[in-house]
């Protein structure tokens, strides 16, 4: 039979333990950096805003909420309040809509962002399709004028 000392263990010699004090150094810039980089990105990131009407109106969804049911005196309340703020019927409903299809499906209703960016974003700013179609008018009346100048020219010096 062999015995065992209890008082025997495995330590790691000098060199390992510097070596495993700058793996723990390195691994601690690599995850400082990973989150600074998060926090740049999620600042300039384009989404919902957190004041926006519609996050307001998912948390008053997500308790009047009873499982995924929504009694129609609560519906009628949730809708008044929307109004109130600024909401539009449709999207109102929508919200409404996410909120429940969430309880339904045993998701999370706390963060909702991500659904609800759709409502908020809106697309391209109008004014972005307007200086898009001058320029293209621009483009595209240019062309025929210089067409047509061309034709003078070829048809004037005959």
């Amino acid at each position: 039979m062999s015995t065992m000392h209890a008082n025997l263990r495995l330590e790691p010699t000098d060199g390992d333990r510097a070596e495993v004090g700058l793996r723990a150094r390195r691994e601690l810039e690599s995850a400082r950096r990973r989150v600074a980089l998060e926090n740049r990105l999620a600042s300039t990131a384009p989404g919902l805003d957190p004041k926006a009407p519609h996050l307001a109106f998912a948390g008053r969804v997500a308790d009047a909420l009873e499982g995924a049911m929504l009694p129609p005196e609560r519906r009628t309340e949730l809708l008044r309040f929307a109004r109130g703020a600024g909401l539009r019927d449709f999207d109102a409903s929508l919200v409404i809509a996410v909120m429940q299809d969430r309880a339904r499906r045993g998701e999370p209703i706390d963060d909702i962002t991500g659904p609800l960016e759709v409502l908020a974003a809106g697309g391209r700013p109008a004014s972005r399709y307007g200086l898009r179609a001058v320029l293209l008018g621009l483009t595209a009346g240019l062309a025929v004028g210089l067409a047509s100048l061309a034709v003078r020219w070829i048809v004037g010096g005959a």
